[in-house]
């Protein structure tokens, strides 16, 4: 026990304690949480933590410590679905592909979940502390004083930067897309994770309402495929003989960067002349809002729904481009190198108009190698050989084959689990040994495969798509900021006449 003098010396400083308590050390997890697993630090300090210290003041130390441990639980929900753009319902959802993300990750998760529970026994020993009666109006000011100041910083910074306060409890639908990824990997003082968690909510029923309501439909976008069916002409042969292949690529985390290096070199596996004398080449850019499910319904659908598109019906899917093709003669095909669990694409890529769909179940069976990456999948250069396989073989009709790669999805492995990626030249402002590097090479080995499967022995002229669905969403706000927040690049590859000719 403390001797008297110590104990009064403890008590007189006591609230000093409590402060820095509900300030400071209940961050500490979601801090590892960010740098471990690649969270975005969206705010360092979570201001609804000193909102539970000044219930603690009042409230019994079990209610007071179960209230902790549940906003410490939203506070890391939060970095989830901000950081990989889906609504909190889809987090929840997805929890099983748990097992497939990588062993320092999975450790990670169980760092937090452990130093959360550390910080919970600690806040029941702060609370077990009397504050002194005389100290605890004081302690209130200054925890109230810490949010408002806090909260008031951020506002400035973010008015200065965007001309605009966003409401913190509304966003509605026709909002989305104004403002980009960037304005989150801002740095801030502040995060309030329970307050965006019911705005995430709120945003995805309004989100439905106002696409199910009378007269109401999701503003179209412009698209890649959208891009290139109107370069290639694809659907206008006499009979579904005469059609092109098309193979859409949606590249993850492929965004435009403003380095014109980098940009340059990326694409270079497409202008190598044994490639141009085949093919046209053409290269742009589309708007992007979201994550990579808003990429698909950009991609497939030429509209902005979003995550609705998880849910939405045969029928309102319909306009959509499997349904398109498949009206045109065309067998649909889908593959993604990850669980068909994750974000339910077994379903809604059925319901879509994919009558073919391969997730990494049926890649294992066929003996492709799986890679190692914030998610476990099957290679993505493994899988373009095998679609390359698949179009080497001649059928009645044309094929469009979608394909959702994987292993370029942050956060990365440093250094990257390549064993020959693109060199990060210090020409390309690229250091090696660095997230940016890795990033580099796991989206170039996609398109110097990507440009392999165009220059293969294809059984018919096949028209390419590779597209990014959304920005890289680095954690690190300096590289996040290297990339443009309105905008993913895109490639389109048509082949020439001679070639058209040839088959």
């Amino acid at each position: 026990m403390l001797g008297g003098g110590k104990r009064r010396n403890f008590d007189q400083y006591s609230w000093l304690f409590f402060i820095l308590f509900y300030t400071v050390c209940a961050n500490i997890p979601y801090w590892i949480a960010c740098h471990e697993i690649g969270l975005l630090c969206l705010g360092r300090f979570c201001i609804e933590y000193a909102l539970v210290g000044l219930f603690a003041l009042v409230a019994p130390p079990l209610l007071a410590s179960t209230l902790l441990v549940l906003v410490m639980f939203v506070d890391f929900l939060s970095g989830i679905f901000l950081t990989y753009q889906v609504s909190i319902t889809e987090c929840l959802a997805n929890i099983g592909v748990y097992h497939s993300i990588s062993i320092r990750r999975q450790l990670a998760v169980v760092l937090f979940v452990l130093l959360a529970l550390l910080v919970t026994a600690a806040a029941t020993f702060a609370q077990a502390i009397t504050v002194r009666k005389d100290h605890r109006c004081r302690v209130a000011l200054c925890l109230i004083a810490f949010a408002v100041i806090s909260l008031s910083v951020d506002g400035v910074r973010l008015y200065c930067a965007t001309g605009h306060i966003p409401n913190p409890l509304r966003s509605t639908p026709k909002m989305l897309d104004k403002f980009g990824m960037n304005r989150y990997s801002t740095l801030r003082l502040a995060r309030i994770p329970v307050v965006r968690v019911f705005r995430s909510t709120l945003t995805d029923i309004e989100l439905r309402a106002f696409i199910r309501g009378a007269g109401q439909s999701p503003h179209m976008v412009d698209s890649a495929a959208a891009q290139a069916l109107r370069f290639a002409g694809l659907g206008r042969g006499t009979n579904k003989e005469d059609n092109s292949n098309l193979v859409l690529i949606l590249v993850e985390a492929w965004g435009l960067s403003s380095d014109a290096s980098i940009r340059n070199t990326l694409v270079q596996p497409y202008l190598q002349p044994e490639l141009l004398s085949r093919y046209e080449v053409t290269q742009g850019t589309a708007p992007f809002y979201g994550g990579t499910v808003a990429g698909e319904a950009r991609e497939l659908c030429g509209n902005s729904v979003g995550l609705y598109l998880l849910k939405a019906s045969a029928s309102e899917l319909e306009g959509c481009l499997p349904k398109r093709m498949a009206a045109l003669g065309y067998s649909n095909i889908a593959v993604h190198g990850m669980s068909g669990n994750m974000f339910e694409r077994s379903t809604w890529w059925k319901t879509i108009g994919f009558n073919e769909r391969l997730f990494n179940d049926r890649f294992k069976e066929q003996g492709l190698p799986d890679c190692l990456g914030a998610f476990i999948g099957t290679c993505d250069s493994s899988i373009a050989e095998w679609i390359g396989k698949r179009l080497e073989n001649k059928d009645v009709g044309p094929d469009f084959i979608y394909w959702v790669t994987l292993n370029s999805h942050l956060p990365v492995l440093v250094p990257s689990p390549l064993k020959s990626g693109a060199p990060c030249l210090a020409t390309l402002s690229l250091s090696p040994d660095t997230s940016l590097c890795s990033w580099y090479q796991l989206v170039a080995n996609v398109h110097q495969s990507a440009a392999r499967l165009a220059m293969s022995k294809l059984a018919r002229p096949t028209v390419f798509v590779i597209v990014g669905d959304h920005a890289p969403p680095f954690a690190d706000s300096d590289i996040a900021r290297q990339f443009s927040s309105t905008v993913v690049p895109y490639v389109v590859l048509s082949p020439r006449q001679k070639e058209m000719a040839a088959k």
